[in-house]
């Protein structure tokens, strides 16, 4: 059994996209978070197979307490506790992730990897997949920064870890990166129809 875990922040009045605030007024973040939100539920929901379970992490509630890094290895001890084989985390902020990439990347834990990413095109990455539990690879990692995949990639390599990576997909941050993710959108808008149609309220 495969477990894909959505990690997503609660809907929260000036606790969301806060990068986004510095052009977009507070309630339009939310709006956009709430709406990425609904699509990546739907996302997840769709890859569900007999082979497959998806699971939702919002907010603390779903999280625990801890950085970044500590909640997510938290959640991947707990889906192989529960029997899993691979298990996988994704986020919010990239509604436009393709199927495949998902896929890949299973294939890569299932081909023998240790952990499989998709890299985001700012420094960070939008997927990060296990084979089995590894507390080391989330251990001290500048989380929110350009650093992020450069420094998952030295642990894993200091470790002798096998990182296995998919190509990079942009994520979702600043102002700048939503004229794009309207383009991806609108060329297949079945895959986040409630971002694509917030996009277009606000003229993208």
């Amino acid at each position: 059994m495969e477990c894909l875990i959505l990690f997503a922040k609660t809907p929260t009045l000036h606790q969301v996209k806060t990068r986004l605030a510095s052009e977009l007024t507070p309630p339009v973040t939310l709006g956009l978070h709430e709406a990425m939100l609904e699509d990546q539920i739907r996302f997840v929901r769709s890859l569900e197979s007999e082979a497959r379970q998806g699971e939702l992490c919002i907010g603390e509630t779903g999280q625990g307490e801890g950085d970044l890094g500590t909640r997510m290895h938290r959640a991947f001890v707990r889906a192989f506790a529960d029997g899993c084989a691979a298990a996988a985390i994704i986020g919010s902020d990239a509604p436009s992730l393709p199927r495949a990439f998902v896929e890949e990347a299973f294939a890569q834990l299932a081909g023998g990897a240790d952990a499989a990413i998709v890299p985001a095109e700012d420094g960070g990455y939008v997927l990060v997949g296990v084979s089995r539990p590894v507390e080391l690879l989330f251990a001290g990692v500048p989380w929110g920064t350009p650093s992020v995949l450069a420094t998952t990639r030295r642990i894993a390599r200091e470790a002798g870890l096998q990182l296995a990576e998919t190509a990079p997909w942009p994520d979702v941050d600043v102002a700048a990166d939503l004229p794009r993710l309207a383009a991806d959108l609108n060329a297949d808008p079945s895959r986040a129809p409630a971002t694509l149609a917030f996009l277009r309220k606000l003229g993208l």
